[in-house]
C-alpha cells in the first residue's frame, strides 16, 4: 500500500520539488529576480513549518494514519489548485501571487504530513523500514521520471506552462488514485490521540524539546549541525537549470532531461543506501550523499555546458542518498516512536541555509560570480564530510525497534 502512494508522490514532486520546473514557471510568468528563489525558500520554509506544527501537536507513540490522510488529502487539493492558477488566470495581475499561495498551501500539507507518516512507517513496517525508505523513493523516482518523461515532450510541442499543465493533469489523476490504497492501510490502535487544539505554546514547547534533544544526546546533536554546515549544495541544485538555460543559453524543453536524470539517479542512490547502510552503517552513506553533492558543484565550477548530464546525475545521487541516510538515522536514533519528529527536528537545522541562501545567490549571482557560488557548495559539502568523519563514532547499523505498544 505505502509503494502504490509512493507512485502517487513521486509523481507529483517530479513536478513541484524546486530542482524541477517551479522556479522556471515562477520567473515565466512574472519575470522577476526573485520568483525562482522565492519558490526555494517556500519549499523549505514552508514545509518546515508544517512539520513543527504537526510535530508539536503530536504524542510519542500517537496513531498516525488519520494525519496522513487528513494532509494527504489537502496535498491533493494544491495539486488543483495550482492547476487552476496556472490555466484560468495565468494573465491576471495577480497570477504570480495566486501561484505563490497555492504552491505554498502543497508545500505546507506536503511537510504537515511527514511527521504522521514516518511515524506510520515505523511502526507498521518496523522489520522492514530502512528497505522501504530506499524503495520508496526508488518507486517515486521511477515514477517522476515517466511524468517528466512525459513533460518534457509536452513543452516541445505547447511551450513551458502549457506543457506543464498537462503533465499536472496526470498528477492530479495519478495522486487522486494512489490515495485509496494510502486509506486501506491498517495500522494497530492505540489510546494516545491528540486532543489539544493547536497552540503557539506547544510549538514553542516542541523546541524546548528539540533543544533538550540536541543537548543530551551527542550523536543527533552532530548530526543536526553537519545539516547546518553542508546544507549550500543542496540549497543551490534548483539553479542548476536557471544557469544553464540563463547563462548557457541551453533550449528550456531540456529541463524535463535533466529532472529525469536527476530523479533517475535520485531512485539509484537511495536503492544503494539499506544495502551499503546495513553492511557499513548510514553514517557512511550520508557522508556518500554528501560527496555527491560535492561532485556535482565541483563539475558545475569546471564548465556547466560541457558536463551538464553527469551534473545532474551526480546531484540526484546525492539527494536521494542523503536523504534517505537521514530518514534512517532518524529512526534509528530518535526516541521509539517518535520518527516523525527526529526527521523534523533534523531537517529544521537546514532551513536558515535555504531561506538565505538561494535570495542571496539570486541577487548577486551573474556568470562571472558563479564559481564564488559553487565554490561555497563544494566547502560546505567538504565540511559536512568531514565533521560526520571524524566526530561520529557511531556507524549507525539498522535495528529492529517495536512501539512499546505493539512489542
Amino acid at each position: 500500500m505505502f509503494i502504490f502512494d509512493s507512485i502517487g508522490f513521486g509523481a507529483a514532486f517530479a513536478l513541484l520539488i524546486p530542482g524541477s520546473y517551479p522556479p522556471d514557471i515562477a520567473l515565466a510568468i512574472s519575470d522577476r529576480w526573485y520568483a525562482p528563489p522565492l519558490i526555494i525558500i517556500i519549499f523549505y520554509a514552508v514545509g518546515i513549518m508544517g512539520q513543527i506544527i504537526t510535530s508539536s501537536n503530536r504524542k510519542v507513540e500517537q496513531d498516525s494514519k488519520r494525519g496522513v490522510i487528513f494532509w494527504g488529502i489537502i496535498e491533493r487539493f494544491g495539486f488543483v489548485l495550482i492547476f487552476i492558477i496556472l490555466k484560468f488566470y495565468s494573465d491576471n495581475t495577480l497570477s504570480f501571487e495566486l501561484f505563490m499561495i497555492s504552491y505554498a498551501i502543497f508545500v505546507f500539507s506536503a511537510g504537515a504530513i511527514l511527521p504522521s507518516y514516518f511515524d506510520l512507517v515505523s511502526r507498521v513496517l518496523y522489520k522492514y523500514r530502512s528497505i522501504f525508505f530506499s524503495i520508496n523513493l526508488t518507486t517515486g523516482s521511477a515514477s517522476g521520471f515517466l511524468v517528466s518523461r512525459y513533460v518534457d515532450s509536452q513543452i516541445k510541442n505547447k511551450g513551458l506552462v502549457d506543457g506543464y499543465l498537462d503533465g499536472l493533469i496526470l498528477v492530479i489523476v495519478i495522486t487522486t488514485i494512489s490515495l485509496v490504497p494510502l486509506i486501506l492501510i491498517r495500522e494497530p490502535k492505540s489510546e494516545i490521540r491528540s486532543k489539544s487544539k493547536l497552540k503557539i505554546k506547544l510549538i514553542k514547547e516542541k523546541l524546548i524539546s528539540w533543544a533538550e534533544i540536541v543537548t543530551n544526546n551527542r550523536e543527533l546533536r552532530i548530526v543536526s549541525i553537519t545539516n547546518f554546515l553542508s546544507s549550500v549544495p543542496e540549497s543551490i541544485t534548483p539553479f542548476f537549470t536557471i544557469w544553464l538555460i540563463t547563462y548557457y543559453e541551453a533550449p528550456s524543453y531540456m529541463i524535463g532531461f535533466w529532472v529525469t536524470s536527476l530523479l533517475l539517479s535520485q531512485s539509484i542512490g537511495s536503492f544503494f543506501v539499506p544495502i551499503i547502510g546495513s553492511k557499513f552503517g548510514f553514517k557512511y552513506t550520508y557522508i556518500l550523499g554528501l560527496l555527491m553533492h560535492f561532485i556535482a558543484s565541483a563539475l558545475f565550477l569546471i564548465d556547466g555546458m560541457v558536463y551538464q548530464d553527469a551534473i545532474f546525475i551526480f546531484a540526484g545521487l546525492g539527494l536521494g542518498i542523503f536523504s534517505t541516510s537521514q530518514s534512517n538515522i532518524a529512526v534509528e536514533l530518535g526516541e521509539v516512536g517518535d520518527a516523525g519528529n527526529t526527521n523534523a527536528m533534523l531537517f529544521t537545522f537546514r532551513i536558515p541555509i535555504f531561506i538565505t541562501f538561494p535570495l542571496i545567490v539570486a541577487y548577486f549571482t551573474t556568470f562571472e560570480n558563479l564559481s564564488i557560488v559553487l565554490i561555497s557548495s563544494i566547502i560546505s559539502a567538504l565540511m559536512g564530510i568531514i565533521i560526520i568523519l571524524l566526530k561520529l563514532d557511531n556507524s549507525i547499523f539498522p535495528q529492529i525497534r517495536f512501539w512499546s505498544k505493539d512489542s
